[in-house]
């Protein structure tokens, strides 16, 4: 070796750092010969034609190729490298205990160690949100701020459980979506006509709503909403690469070393600058509110019947119920509150006869819906089985050749069955409660449908 590197430097190839850990093994870049390469040409004997690399390992640079596999070797655990008994180990010692160098971490690996370690860091921004949220409602509503700082806990674990439950929902809606868009015309007239059979009568509004959709421009509206539902989706990819971000790679993601505040103004500017056109999606968000009002507006005006009966049957029984359960309610109450009975009967009436006529209503719907969706299906099912020809291999006594569909009834018999069987099946429910699973298939519907009809009967 040269004279002016020390022996174990000598031996590694001179790379600087190296003797003291701060670089891995090994160049082997010197000259091989004197005393000291004695040992290692003697437990290796291709020691000196290879220029006294060892065998079976790679030549490793730091972060390169080669770094992962020497990085799962020790020195002292190796067989094949210095033995115990080797003079080389007394002349350096500190050699069993030299650790190869991990390559710096990347953002790769702060990544990692995020998703790994994804439960604590979570529940911890989820928190960290609700602080946000409680910090800027401080100033107008302190009582708020103060509840939503003590329930902290308990609305962590509510956001993560309904986080997980709506990911679920649009994971299960986008499978059903996609499905939708690649049926054919008779098949997916038959998909339609199945819904309006058993579930016509169930969400009334809610179809209602969505007939007043369409005749209010649904193309228009349709890509209003799909640009407006695309720049939801940036914005959250943003939001969840920017947790990942680990750009001091110490191995913890910079949003949890941040206070509130600056927590906030980061994500506030990461959702603004997530979005490239701004005027497009006020007008987009407009044009969706301008519609919502109106359909609220329309579905008044078409249940407006329904509200009407019940309020004047309201008026009508009022007092014949209060001469009733006048006498029990003021004693229940006491003389304090003897005044509220007119009221509390009145509210309670009104609501009781608004759920009769409702109930009504939907069943009206119910039969309608069940015939008309039985005819979708009836003609779908009759026509997909004379493209498919079976109608010509079933008997003659049974349908008649040539096969005509405006001529034949088996589209009157499927229809007409199938709507019975819907209309029975909605109302041994109740036209509101759905069996097993259906009820949490369709959960995100019946809430929708609820709203609808508080809009319509009481706002």
């Amino acid at each position: 070796p040269p004279p002016d590197l020390t022996p174990t430097d000598a031996m590694l190839g001179g790379t600087p750092g190296v003797a003291d850990g701060r670089q891995p093994l090994l160049p082997w870049q010197g000259a091989v010969g004197g005393s000291l390469w004695s040992p290692l040409a003697a437990h290796w004997p291709g020691a000196l034609a290879s220029g006294g690399a060892p065998p079976a390992m790679a030549v490793p640079r730091p972060g390169g190729p080669c770094a992962a596999p020497l990085a799962a070797h020790r020195i002292s655990a190796h067989p094949d490298f210095i033995p115990q008994s080797s003079p080389l180990l007394a002349q350096r010692p500190t050699l069993l205990k030299m650790q190869p160098v991990q390559p710096p971490k990347t953002r790769v690996q702060s990544q990692a160690f995020s998703v790994a370690d994804v439960q604590g860091p979570r529940k911890g921004r989820v928190q960290r949100y609700i602080d946000m949220v409680a910090d800027s409602a401080e100033s107008t509503t302190p009582q708020f701020a103060g509840a939503l700082r003590a329930l902290k806990p308990v609305l962590s674990v509510v956001a993560d459980v309904l986080i997980f439950v709506l990911q679920g929902y649009l994971q299960l809606y986008r499978f059903a979506f996609d499905i939708y868009n690649r049926l054919p015309h008779h098949e997916l007239q038959a998909v339609i006509g199945f819904v309006l059979c058993f579930f016509g009568g169930t969400f009334v509004a809610l179809i209602a709503a969505v007939e007043a959709f369409r005749s209010m421009g649904g193309a228009q509206l349709q890509g209003e909403f799909e640009y407006v539902a695309g720049q939801v989706q940036t914005i959250w990819a943003a939001h969840q690469q920017d947790d990942l971000r680990d750009d001091d790679q110490d191995g913890v993601a910079d949003v949890d070393q941040i206070d509130v505040q600056a927590l906030t103004k980061r994500k506030l500017k990461l959702a603004m600058t997530s979005v490239e056109d701004p005027q497009r999606l006020q007008s987009a968000v407009g044009s969706l509110w301008s519609a919502c009002l109106a359909v609220l507006a329309t579905l008044k005006l078409e249940f407006a019947q329904t509200v009407a009966y019940a309020l004047a049957f309201a008026d009508m029984v009022k007092f014949p119920a209060i001469r009733l359960v006048a006498p029990l309610l003021s004693w229940a109450l006491g003389p304090d509150l003897v005044h509220w009975v007119e009221t509390i009967v009145d509210c309670v009436l009104k609501a009781i006869l608004i759920l009769a006529v409702w109930f009504m209503a939907k069943a009206r719907a119910a039969f309608y819906s069940g015939l008309r969706g039985g005819q979708l299906v009836g003609g779908a099912v009759v026509a997909l089985l004379a493209a498919r020809g079976v109608t010509e291999r079933l008997p003659e006594w049974l349908v008649r050749k040539p096969f005509n569909a405006e001529e034949s009834y088996w589209d009157e018999i499927i229809g007409y069955s199938l709507a019975a069987v819907g209309f029975y099946f909605q109302l041994s429910h109740g036209f509101v409660f759905l069996p097993f699973p259906l009820d949490w298939i369709l959960m995100p519907f019946t809430l929708l449908e609820e709203w609808l009809e508080l809009q319509i009967s009481w706002s």
